[in-house]
């Protein structure tokens, strides 16, 4: 499983950048920034502002193919528009997803 405060406390560090400047950059104090470090979860909108600033694609290290919470690649890294692309795709692939598990759900409980 991947430990996503981990990968943004390590993303921070080899950009050169302070907590408390990212602190700033995302609208939050240098305490939760360090909560952020510990969480092994995170809001999906926190990560993507979070990507924003960083401009670090976090949302590349899952696999929504049906192994939740699997590393893709560590090193993926998308510049300007193109990670905003691949998170849309992203979101639309879990949401299809998402929406087939509910129909199988509501088939084999004959709703």
């Amino acid at each position: 499983m991947i430990h996503i405060g981990k990968k943004i406390h390590a993303v921070i560090k080899a950009k050169g950048i302070s907590v408390s400047i990212f602190a700033k950059k995302i609208n939050k104090s240098r305490t939760v920034v360090y909560d952020i470090f510990e969480r092994e979860s995170i809001d999906s909108l926190l990560l993507y502002k979070i990507s924003e600033e960083l401009d670090f694609n976090f949302f590349s290290l899952y696999d929504l193919s049906g192994n939740d919470s699997q590393l893709v690649n560590e090193t993926t890294t998308f510049y300007g528009d193109g990670w905003k692309l691949k998170y849309m795709e992203l979101l639309e692939k879990y949401n299809r997803l998402l929406e087939m598990k509910v129909n199988d759900y509501f088939k084999k409980n004959n709703f």
